[in-house]
């Protein structure tokens, strides 16, 4: 008894998402040799048919994962692998987890003081090593007053 088409459709869209050919798909879900090639192009243009073919797909994938992670997970505890590679796998782990790194602290610039605003010391600090300016506490302390 031959298949029905819609059994023919879901049997051709299981077999393309393992084969990839739509002409091999097309003979494998029953259809004759000489009109294989025209039908798998037909159903690959048929709305339904991609539909079909994408859950196919995702179910292979789907069953693919626990073999990834394991992959993934070997390569991780591998002793013959690169500390490089070895990092790698396990920053992959932590992104497929949703992990997020904590953002690096930015060093805030302290805004500067106006002049009368700071301590004799800040303003020895300031001048220290600057060529040209020697002041002393005297100075120092006049600048001060006058900027108040």
């Amino acid at each position: 008894m031959a298949k029905p088409d819609l059994e023919k459709r879901a049997a051709f869209a299981c077999a393309y998402a393992e084969l990839g050919n739509a002409t091999q798909a097309a003979l494998s879900a029953g259809v004759p040799q000489s009109s294989a090639h025209s039908m798998g192009y037909r159903w690959l243009r048929d709305d339904r048919v991609v539909v079909m073919i994408r859950e196919a797909m995702d179910d292979r994938l789907k069953a693919l994962g626990p073999l990834a992670i394991k992959v993934v997970k070997d390569i991780m505890l591998s002793e013959h692998a690169s500390p490089q590679t070895r990092l790698q796998a396990a920053r992959d782990v932590l992104d497929r987890l949703g992990w997020v790194p904590p953002r690096r602290a930015e060093t805030v610039e302290p805004t500067p003081l106006e002049l009368h605003e700071m301590t004799i010391s800040q303003l020895e600090e300031m001048t220290s090593g600057q060529r040209g300016i020697r002041l002393d506490q005297a100075s120092l302390a006049l600048i001060a007053q006058d900027e108040r």
